[in-house]
């Protein structure tokens, strides 16, 4: 795992107002989890910040959740080739929905099936024996791009994922941003166009979302199957065609990043994702963004990849050590 020293070294600047070498008066392990519509990415991590494992699986689909069995599954796996390391002391589970700080129930989770009528956390807690954190999965790229990427010598960052969907998270003096319901980000929803009041009934995934995610793009070339990737492809090669594709889809979504950017002035804006990592995409959004604001944003291209979400979920377990050993000594009582 290349990011074993970078994420030990981030969990050091993260936990300043902690124990200045990074260390731990106890003895543990905690788990991140990405969960994605295709896959499940998870990461143990000593509470020095060393990653000692990671496991992926495709994600288990159905009417059940069956996810919801599948995360403590690998979980308690990556557990038990390590219980020399410790006990298991925290999890955080990023999910792609809104997940609200007040109920923990789950929301706006249009590619991936999970309750929402019960608080996630609790429903994994049930077979752990740790704490469980639930966490929208941009929030949590989001703070693995201001604890460990580009953001890390910044007050504030905005992280814009560009791929299936669109989705965003903000990290504001070191702390996510979630908002009163836990759907601050949830960009797609942007009421954009000429009459956003008809528009929106018909959307297929929000008004915003409907012009920047895969689908749109796909339908804007060919026969509307070329996938994104192979546009991308053939737009470096010369393709005309799919070159106006991307500078379209760059221009619609400038609209958007420059909503976040005066809203929020956020000191940088990272694109992730597989459509917002790339490099030409991010050229022509800057390139756009000139013509409406009159300032410059910085926006740059995530460099952590697509760990990014597991990443995070690590880095906001082991954020405030102090209160895993609190809890730990609480537990020893």
């Amino acid at each position: 795992m290349s990011n074993i020293s970078t994420i030990a070294s981030g969990l050091r600047q993260a936990n300043r107002n902690h124990r200045t070498d990074g260390t731990s008066a106890v003895h543990g392990v905690v788990v991140g989890v990405d969960l994605g519509g295709t896959k499940v990415l998870a990461g143990l991590a000593d509470l020095q910040g060393r990653i000692l494992a990671t496991t992926e699986e495709p994600t288990e689909h159905g009417a059940e959740a069956p996810v919801l069995k599948q995360i403590p599954r690998m979980v308690l796996s990556l557990l038990e080739r390590h219980r020399d390391r410790g006990p298991l002391r925290k999890v955080v589970v990023g999910v792609p929905s809104a997940v609200s700080p007040l109920t923990g129930l789950a929301s706006l989770s249009p590619h991936l099936a999970v309750p929402a009528d019960q608080p996630l956390a609790a429903l994994l807690a049930q077979s752990l024996p740790c704490p469980v954190v639930v966490e929208n999965d941009v929030n949590l790229a989001a703070f693995a791009e201001a604890t460990l990427g580009k953001g890390r010598d910044r007050d504030s960052l905005a992280f814009i994922a560009f791929g299936t969907g669109v989705g965003m998270g903000l990290v504001l003096g070191g702390t996510l941003f979630r908002g009163h319901h836990g759907r601050a980000g949830e960009l797609g929803l942007l009421p954009l166009g000429a009459d956003p009041h008809q528009t929106a009934r018909k959307a297929r995934a929000g008004l915003f979302e409907d012009q920047v995610d895969s689908p749109a793009v796909r339908s804007l070339y060919g026969d509307g199957t070329v996938p994104v990737s192979e546009i991308f492809a053939r737009a470096a090669s010369g393709d005309g065609e799919a070159a106006v594709v991307i500078d379209t889809l760059a221009k619609s979504a400038s609209v958007g990043i420059a909503s976040v950017q005066v809203l929020f002035d956020p000191a940088l804006i990272v694109l992730g994702g597989g459509i917002g990592s790339r490099r030409e995409f991010v050229e022509a959004v800057t390139g756009h963004m000139s013509a409406l604001l009159p300032f410059a944003a910085q926006i740059e291209a995530t460099g952590i990849g697509p760990e990014a979400g597991m990443l995070g979920a690590l880095m906001l377990s082991l954020s405030d050590l102090a209160d895993i050993e609190s809890t730990a000594q609480e537990v020893a009582r």
